[in-house]
């Protein structure tokens, strides 16, 4: 080593934070070839089942319900009554479960069956779900890092606060007014059913006229149908440079990520036939919103800085997706001839609702001034991320029986909002430094994907179907073979789900990023010492600036298994609804490279020259301690 050594070499970590809620709820189950979930497990039960049938087993005659409204009617009421939110999520085969009994496949309303009669067991059933996550992710890491009067960066900190703050207040206003307002939905199960049934109930009453953002199922790219789906851009910046050991100042302001995934595979709804005595309602629905302002101010003392700025990427992605039912290819069979018929008195839930939030505040003030020094200042890089993943039902019915309408809605809300408005002073004072400034880079991404499985097949009704609601909410027990052909069986068991009410199967999805990266970076590299400048030999000091590169991102997918038949004695309703915006408050920047000798006094009367050094917030420092002749070596001493 040379005499006297290395100066020293300086490390300021006032960011790498951060912050995960992941929850990946399921159940493993070992292999135990064909077999059914135990309904016991995850259920919230409903409300007592009344059905009281002919006290003669042997007499089919119908006994009606109360609750079962006549053929035909369609019913826009409100829900009834809700289930407590369950408590654990199941996770089973996605696959339809079948018996070892093997009979003649046949087509639905075909011959054949036999002359026996079909037997019907009735008994309160039907598992109903509301599923509720909230993630909320809040850190603030505002640091004011500074080798000299710590007056001037709190005093430089606080006006960033004020700025970022109302900048993201009229931001986050923007984004809401995207969104029309008929689409502000609750977040929470409780709620949910009853704004879809408002939806349902406005839509039919305009003859089921589309709504003015309906589009056509497909891949959206920023507001545009691709057809063939695009590949979607790089969404991940390059990884930072290795900064090396050499002499010079480096600042890393920015670089913090927040990330949202959340993921929902419903099976609930998955039988092979759905008959409705009401109306029918589907609509799929995604909102996406990326806005940011970037305006930055950089001032350099030096001819051959590499200057980037802006670079800013806001991509908004939804994908519709229709598949054919899960039963579409699979062979059918006689309907019989026993039947097991779970009966639910009301109102069906099958509700999810899921919101994650991530805000974080990195505003920076950070200064520095050295000479023989390797001098590092990390006050970003900040991660903060919710996950969760729900896969809810299975395959349990054969045949679902909605005695109202069935009100069926996927919708999916997207944001990222980003603060990073910059300001950049560097200059050397007696040397020319390699200097390198980037404040831009940052990318907001909303990815979202609703994928269905059936419910888009509707069969004619016919006047069988009167008859076979008649005797299952009668609650027949011997029931003509003859409706064992008209509705397709898997073999085995037949399993009947009978709603007397409405069916409300919603999905719902809510995902905010909101970041403030607001800095204000100064640095004054100084002519290094003799000592140091023979150690370096010939290699030329650096500053190096970086407050952008933030990474904001929103991936959310919907899997909604439906029924692959359905039978409507309503009328049925359809729609696909995107709005897609990227608002871009301001993107200008503004550049100027200077003299370095004229710039040289405008930063040493920001930075001054005393020799503390101030940190508004707790960070993890890094020191190696050397010889030295350069007034910030004793900083972190």
């Amino acid at each position: 080593m040379v005499p006297g050594g290395i100066t020293e070499i300086i490390w300021h970590f006032a960011g790498y934070l951060k912050i995960f809620d992941d929850i990946a709820r399921f159940r493993i189950t070992p292999d135990e070839g064909d077999y059914r979930s135990d309904t016991n497990d995850y259920t919230s039960h409903p409300s007592q089942f009344a059905l009281t049938p002919a006290d003669d087993v042997t007499d089919s005659r119908p006994v009606a319900f109360q609750d079962a409204p006549a053929a035909g009617e369609s019913d826009h009421h409100t829900p009834r009554s809700h289930l407590s939110s369950a408590s654990a999520i199941d996770i089973d085969r996605f696959a339809p479960s079948y018996s070892h009994v093997v009979m003649a496949p046949i087509s639905p309303g075909s011959g054949g069956g036999g002359g026996d009669v079909i037997k019907a067991i009735y008994q309160e059933g039907g598992e109903q779900s509301e599923i509720q996550t909230h993630q909320y992710n809040n850190m603030y890491d505002d640091d004011a890092v500074t080798g000299t009067h710590s007056a001037n960066a709190l005093a430089a900190l606080n006006n960033l606060e004020v700025e970022a703050d109302h900048a993201i207040a009229t931001m986050v206003a923007g984004a809401g007014s995207v969104v029309p307002a008929e689409w502000h939905a609750p977040h929470d199960t409780a709620s949910l059913p009853a704004f879809v049934a408002a939806h349902d109930q406005a839509w039919a009453a305009h003859d089921g006229t589309a709504d003015p953002y309906s589009v056509k199922p497909g891949y959206y790219l920023n507001g545009v149908l691709q057809d063939p789906a695009a590949i979607a851009p790089d969404q991940v910046p390059a990884p930072a440079p290795d900064l090396g050991h050499g002499l010079g100042q480096w600042t890393l302001d920015g670089g913090n990520t927040a990330a949202n995934g959340a993921y929902i595979v419903d099976l609930t709804d998955s039988a092979r036939t759905m008959v409705v005595m009401g109306d029918y309602f589907k609509t799929n629905a995604v909102f996406q919103t990326n806005s940011y302002m970037d305006n930055d101010h950089v001032t350099v003392g030096g001819t051959a800085a590499s200057i980037t700025t802006g670079g800013d990427q806001a991509t908004n992605i939804a994908d519709f997706v229709q598949h054919p039912g899960a039963y579409d290819s699979l062979p059918s069979y006689f309907a019989g001839p026993n039947w097991s018929v779970d009966v639910v008195q009301g109102d069906y839930f099958n509700v999810h609702a899921l919101v994650q939030s991530n805000y974080l505040s990195d505003n920076d003030v950070t200064m520095q001034s050295s000479s023989s020094t390797h001098y590092e200042i990390h006050a970003g890089q900040n991660e903060l991320g919710n996950y969760v993943l729900i896969n809810d039902g299975d395959f349990n019915y054969d045949l679902v029986i909605v005695g109202g309408s069935y009100h069926g809605m996927n919708v999916i809300f997207q944001n990222n909002i980003l603060y990073n408005n910059d300001t950049v002073q560097i200059t050397g004072d007696g040397i020319n430094p390699n200097q390198t400034v980037s404040t831009g880079d940052n990318h907001l991404t909303n990815s979202a994907t609703i994928e269905n499985y059936g419910g888009n097949n509707n069969l004619p009704w016919t006047s069988d179907l009167d008859d076979l609601v008649h005797n299952i909410s009668g609650g027949a027990t011997e029931i003509d073979p003859s409706f064992g052909n008209l509705i397709a069986g898997n073999g085995g068991t037949f399993h009947i789900l009978y709603v007397t009410g409405n069916y409300y199967d919603v999905n719902a999805i809510w995902q905010t990023n909101v970041v403030s990266d607001a800095n204000m970076a100064i640095q004054l590299q100084q002519s290094p010492s003799s000592v140091a400048a023979a150690y370096y030999g010939d290699s030329m000091a650096t500053q190096n600036v970086s407050t952008g590169g933030n990474v904001l991102s929103n991936d959310a997918a919907i899997v909604d298994v439906g029924n692959t038949n359905t039978y409507v004695n309503g009328q049925a309703y359809g729609d696909t609804i995107l709005v897609q915006a990227n608002l871009v408050n301001q993107d200008s920047d503004h550049v100027v490279q200077t003299n370095p000798q004229a710039l040289v006094p405008e930063v040493i009367a920001f930075i001054g020259h005393d020799d503390t050094t101030t940190t508004s917030d707790t960070q993890h420092q890094a020191t190696t301690a050397l010889p030295h002749d350069d007034p910030m070596a004793c900083v972190l001493h």
